[in-house]
């Protein structure tokens, strides 16, 4: 939040989750999405339960939503942890949610085809594979080519999860950790600048979106 304050960060979205910790609401109100302690349900657990009640859904969005608003963030993008927001049982509701907040979101077809009724911008492509094994430099160039080789594609979005592994606060979050200081090096390195410049390939944020 402080470099957000600082302006180190210049954009920054909303990372919905239904699947990590506890939520806002009050979990009597939101019994589909949590168990018996009041925590989220698990990933598999989520994926694999057929009903979900899309009041519920929209009731923790909302109230997602209004906390990072209310700490003083301009959110200029959505998307959510796990890609839960995109499973099958929650699609319909995100996707309503998202039209009625009028932000740019990651594409709804990232786990599952289709993204019928988003009238919001998004990427043309979420691209996932700069990850684990597919962190490093040549894989990333070889990618940003391929994207630019297809006419019908302008924008692209990378997933990402830079950061360092020393952190212990992440290490009690994410098993994810020890590649995110070598992302980070990658996504910084003046090399990777260069050979965008040189292949007119622009880095933007989700503000390019609303141009």
């Amino acid at each position: 939040m402080h470099l957000y304050k600082e302006r180190t960060i210049p954009e920054v979205g909303l990372h919905l989750t239904l699947t990590s910790g506890k939520p806002l609401s009050d979990p009597k109100l939101i019994p589909d999405l949590v168990n018996d302690s009041g925590y989220f349900l698990t990933r598999k657990e989520l994926t694999e339960k057929p009903n979900i009640s899309s009041e519920q859904i929209t009731r923790e969005f909302a109230a997602q939503y209004r906390l990072a608003i209310e700490s003083g963030l301009q959110i200029n993008h959505i998307d959510s942890h796990h890609f839960a927001a995109v499973y099958p049982a929650l699609k319909d509701a995100f996707i309503n949610f998202a039209n009625n907040i009028g932000l740019p979101v990651r594409r709804a077809d990232a786990v599952c085809e289709g993204q019928h009724g988003l009238k919001v911008p998004c990427p043309d492509v979420f691209d996932i594979g700069f990850y684990d094994e597919g962190v490093s430099l040549e894989w990333l160039k070889n990618r940003l080519l391929a994207h630019k080789a297809n006419s019908q594609v302008s924008c692209v979005e990378f997933m990402c999860h830079p950061g360092y592994k020393q952190d212990s606060t992440l290490q009690t979050l994410s098993s994810y950790v020890s590649l995110r200081e070598k992302e980070l090096d990658i996504l910084t390195s003046v090399e990777l600048k260069k050979w965008l410049g040189g292949n007119d390939i622009e880095s933007v944020g989700f503000n390019f979106l609303s141009r």
